[in-house]
């Protein structure tokens, strides 16, 4: 039901025809609103497909959010702290594989990179099952086994289990950090998400140092401007629309209160 309200998803394109197609119905006193609504469903739509579109979306959440490079080892961070991005459990009736998402992989990919520069540093894990019908455990307990397997010691590694959402990890990574009286920490996420998250953590009395992890989406040969529509693009547009729909929801429940997070 959410994704039939949200502007780049299937469900919302479906209704849009929808409305089009009754509109055809409805006789030729509303010809003029009949082209309007159809042209601007397929402009939409284009426009969203394209890198153009995407990339001027992702504008208003990136905020030049980068992975951070020079001289990080001068930040002296009490922790690094991993957000989880969605995973998957894939089974028969005897086996099953448990695997991170897309979103996930990089940003276990940005943590990894880190360790490397600060290979003393502590790493927080945090993700529990954001989606019971797609993941049988925790999100954080994928990313240990990824970050184990390239080689990073397992007491480095810390494991926040229980949060859904990221106000939940907001909360439960200030709890981590009081008892082991943990301040500075970078924290990673994806260049969209990191708006958000970097928000609601500030909330929380947590003042992270933004490390953005590498964007998914983004192919790596492409027309800079190219106008031509491509799924991957679509993708990332309504990501975007994702993200601004759940900031909104997240200040009118007060899980953000600030005014301005980045200042």
């Amino acid at each position: 039901m959410y994704e039939l309200l949200l502007p780049g998803s299937l469900p919302f394109l479906l209704l849009l025809i929808l409305i089009g197609v009754i509109l055809l119905y409805a006789g030729p006193k509303l010809r003029t609103l009949k082209r309007i609504w159809l042209t601007s469903t397929l402009c939409a739509y284009w426009l969203m497909s394209t890198q153009l579109g995407a990339t001027y979306l992702e504008s208003i959440l990136n905020q030049d959010f980068t992975p951070i490079n020079a001289n990080v080892e001068t930040i002296d961070p009490d922790a690094i702290v991993v957000l989880s991005g969605g995973g998957h459990t894939l089974g028969n009736n005897k086996n099953a594989i448990n695997i991170v998402s897309i979103h996930t992989a990089y940003r276990i990919l940005e943590a990894y990179r880190l360790h490397k520069k600060l290979p003393k540093v502590p790493i927080i894990l945090s993700g529990g099952i954001g989606d019971s019908l797609a993941l049988s455990i925790p999100e954080s307990e994928l990313m240990r086994k990824e970050l184990l397997d390239l080689g990073v010691q397992d007491r480095l590694l810390l494991i926040e289990p229980n949060s859904q959402n990221t106000y939940e990890q907001a909360i439960n990574v200030a709890k981590v950090m009081t008892r082991l009286d943990m301040k500075r920490f970078v924290l990673v996420t994806s260049h969209t998400h990191m708006k958000r998250a970097l928000a609601t953590f500030r909330t929380q009395g947590l003042y992270a140092i933004p490390s953005a992890s590498f964007h998914s989406e983004i192919p790596t040969r492409q027309i800079k401007w190219s106008l031509y529509p491509t799924k991957t693009n679509l993708a990332r547009s309504l990501n975007v629309m994702r993200e601004i729909a759940a900031y909104m929801y997240y200040k009118q429940q007060g899980w953000i209160t600030i005014s301005d997070a980045f200042n």
